[in-house]
């Protein structure tokens, strides 16, 4: 951190340093009102050279101000005291700070030179720039920082030492609206440093419902129960819906008999209602007798004729047989095949009664052409011919050109050498025929030249040079280019902390160089990146050590301790956790003051709280296939389950007693579903048997129903009134640890306490509860008691020496 101030300070008074030389004389210290809300205020010093101007120059030098040597540092808080002296080539930089008992050493002060009488052009004017330091606090949102603050100039302010914010330390909680059986309720938790709140829902009471009455449903109208809420009156909701009862039907009345063409029509009457439906009477099958049998023929299928009983005008043909198919003779050639022509062969049918026929045709035989003889031989320049004779029918031929040999030339002489300036000659020969031959030109060889482009230079001229390879006399310049003349740039070679450096004009093309002027020792190191050269540790604080590039010099920096970060202290949960996926919370690092954090995962809470009360119906049950229903998750909607219901049979009404039972004998009852028309019979018990009604209400994870127990015979009891499971209602709580078990933050059932997930632990207290303990061994004169204590929760026990008695007994 004191690095980056020190460059910061380096940059605003190398762009502000004339201003400060101009303003120098008629500059007033200005006051320095201290802020009372700051924890730590510590005036400083520091000191920002000016460089040598024209202004300066005809300025006269400061006698008002004393001169650096002269005036003692300010310090207000001797906590923390900073002092920088930079020179003209060096910025200003942060000296002595003391802070948490180290105290670095301050840079050496230059003393300025004496002031003079008159202006003194390589006098250089020092500025003194003194600073008031007000520490401000980290708080739960803001981060904490020192502010120095300059006394001359506002340009000079800067900030270090910054602390993270601390983030909010929330309380308990108060509940500001408590939950009823209607609302949520809202606690709300008040941070501990800043008075900052923030608030929670607190999700609303869970209801309990009796039945109030059923409504019975009848053939027009569903049935349901009305429940009723026992912890508000009044407040009511419809379930268990009941399907509409079927219609009570005649056995309906035949209104259109049915024929074997059309179908009949029967109507069924509700006796209750008196709505109608029909249904349709098959029509009447036929039924048939077998009549005259018909052969086949070579293309016709054979088949037999039955006759309709009910209409004798109603035939089918059935029973086909597959047609014969021709029988055909062995063929005669009726034309033959010749080289050109297909000839044909005829065949007739053999069966009784049939004359057709068919022919095929016979391929023809093709010419066969022997090997050919040359008729006319081919010469140089004209074709011959080949005649071909078929050997089937020897007044069949034809011809082929043989084609001409063509000139068969030798390599050919040279009749006339070709020269550089005058074409040469070459003559050929056939080889099939002396007499034919043919000249060709041979070209004249030519000068070839090779082509140098010079460039020009800053001083001479370039041109373009064609040297002949065959002939140097034939060698020759053109495309002169005039000389391009010295191109200077001015180049600064920067100086360094330990060497001068210069300005020259260079010449670009040929880098001639014209030295301008030197430049002055900077003095300005370049500090490398650094090597750590004394480790930090927990107790002591480590050394970093720097070099320059280009001297070599050396600089120490201080490295703050260090501690290994111990990430035990609980912060704020930032998300979930959730039914399914963890949440995130900060952890603190438990070292004194040390605020890192990391975020850390919160077990899930790992189950979900189904709305029971508030199920959508995805597919409507009937009594032979099941119904799907889906439930959604309180905490988050987006999670359902489904499950089946329904589909396992008829659901029956209580049915009519059709022969009522006696004491001994068994009755018999007519049962009709409730949602379709089926029915059954059941036999009545005899009176003698009575039954115990048990209602059992569900728990988190079992149905509840209603038990009818048989009092004489076991085997008739049985179960009806099936009530799903409540599922679990998730809470957290905080259980403190004893002697004998960790604590734990954990999430648990509030209706059966079973604990899903354990968010976090702490460790047993070791603290144990005695009772008030039990005497094991009676003293005596000789020999001392034991008194045995027994912890109350963990049941370990402790021993305390019971004083032996004294003579008197006691």
């Amino acid at each position: 951190m004191k690095r980056r101030v020190s460059a910061a300070k380096k940059i605003v008074a190398v762009a502000l340093a004339a201003t400060v030389a101009v303003s120098l004389t008629g500059c007033k210290k200005r006051k320095n009102n201290t802020n009372a809300a700051s924890s730590d205020v510590t005036t400083s010093q520091s000191q920002a050279a000016v460089p040598e101007t024209p202004e300066v120059t005809a300025t006269p030098a400061p006698t008002a101000t004393p001169a650096p040597t002269a005036t003692p540092a300010e310090n207000t808080d001797k906590k923390d005291n900073t002092t920088s002296e930079p020179t003209k080539t060096e910025k200003p930089s942060t000296g002595t700070s003391t802070s948490g008992g180290t105290t670095k050493p301050a840079a050496t002060k230059t003393p300025a030179p004496a002031p003079a009488a008159t202006p003194a052009p390589t006098v250089k004017p020092q500025v003194k720039y003194t600073f008031t330091v007000r520490r401000h606090e980290a708080t739960c949102t803001t981060q904490g920082y020192d502010e120095h603050i300059c006394h001359e100039w506002g340009g000079m302010n800067y900030n270090d030492r910054f602390v993270p914010a601390k983030g909010h330390s929330w309380d308990g909680g108060t509940v500001t609206k408590a939950a009823t059986y209607t609302e949520t309720g809202i606690k709300t938790f008040k941070c501990k440093e800043c008075d900052e709140t923030r608030t929670e829902e607190i999700p609303s009471l869970n209801k309990t419902h009796h039945i109030k009455s059923v409504v019975a449903p009848t053939c027009t109208a569903e049935g349901y129960t009305i429940y009723e809420c026992n912890e508000v009156p009044g407040l009511t909701y419809k379930g268990d819906y009941k399907a509409k009862l079927p219609h009570a039907y005649d056995a309906g009345k035949v209104t259109k008999p049915a024929t074997i063409y059309e179908k009949g029509t029967k109507t069924f009457t509700c006796t209750s209602c008196g709505a109608t439906y029909t249904e349709d009477i098959p029509v009447v099958e036929k039924t048939w007798h077998k009549g005259n049998t018909v052969a086949p023929t070579c293309t016709e299928k054979g088949y037999t004729i039955y006759i309709c009983d009910q209409d004798s005008a109603l035939t089918e043909k059935r029973d086909y047989t597959n047609a014969l198919g021709h029988k055909w003779d062995d063929g005669t050639v009726t034309t033959a095949a010749t080289c050109t022509n297909a000839g044909v062969k005829t065949y007739t049918c053999t069966r009784n009664g049939c004359n057709e026929t068919k022919t095929e045709e016979i391929q023809a035989l093709g010419h066969k052409w022997d090997d050919g003889t040359v008729t006319k031989a081919p010469t140089c320049t004209e074709d011959g011919v080949k005649t071909f004779t078929c050997l089937n029918d020897a007044t069949h031929t034809y011809t082929e050109v043989v084609p001409a040999t063509g000139h068969a030339w030798d390599d050919g002489v040279v009749t006339k050498e070709a020269t550089y300036e005058e074409d040469g000659e070459r003559t050929y020969t056939c080889q099939n025929d002396k007499t034919h031959v043919h000249k060709e030109v041979i070209p004249a060889l030519g000068y070839t030249f090779t082509e140098t482009v010079v460039a020009p230079t800053c001083t001479e001229d370039g041109y373009t040079l064609h040297t002949c390879n065959e002939n140097p006399a034939k060698t020759y310049k053109d495309t002169p280019v005039a000389a391009l003349g010295h191109q200077y740039k001015e180049v600064t070679t920067p100086a360094t902390c330990g060497a001068l450096g210069s300005v020259d004009n260079v010449c670009e093309r040929c880098n001639d160089k014209q030295h301008v002027k030197d430049l002055p020792v900077t003095g300005e190191h370049q500090w490398d990146e650094g090597v750590i050269t004394k480790e930090p540790t927990a107790t002591e604080t480590g050394i970093k050590t720097y070099t320059c590039n280009v001297c070599q010099a050396t600089k120490t920096e201080d490295i703050a301790k260090v501690h290994n970060h111990d990430y035990t202290r609980l912060g704020e949960i930032i998300e979930g956790p959730y039914c399914e996926t963890e949440g995130k919370r900060w952890m603190y690092c438990s070292y004194e003051g040390c605020n890192e954090r990391v975020l850390m995962p919160v077990p899930a809470i790992g189950y979900h709280d189904w709305d029971t009360e508030h199920t959508e119906c995805l597919k409507k049950a009937t009594c032979t296939e099941k119904g799907t229903m889906r439930m959604h998750c309180k905490r988050d909607a987006s999670h359902t389950m489904t499950y089946d219901y329904g589909g396992t049979g008829h659901i029956w009404d209580e049915g009519v007693i059709t022969t009522p039972p006696t004491y001994d004998e068994y009755g018999e009852k007519t049962l009709q579903c409730k949602n379709c028309n089926a029915t059954k019979t059941e036999k009545v018990l005899p009176t003698k048997y009575t039954f115990t009604v048990t209602v059992v209400l569900p728990t988190c994870t079992e149905d509840g129903y209603t038990m009818h127990k048989c009092n004489q015979d076991d085997s008739f009891s049985y179960k009806d009134n099936i009530v799903h499971s409540t599922g679990h209602h998730a809470a957290q709580r905080v259980i403190e640890p004893t002697c004998k078990e960790e604590g734990r933050t954990e999430i648990y059932c509030i209706v059966c306490g079973e604990v899903s997930a354990v968010l976090s632990t702490t460790p047993k207290t070791n603290e144990h509860t005695w009772d008030n303990g039990v005497v094991t061994t009676q003293p005596t004169a000789e020999k001392e008691g034991v008194k045995t204590y027994t912890c109350t929760v963990c049941n370990e026990t402790k021993t305390e020496t019971i004083p032996r008695l004294n003579n008197s007994g006691k």
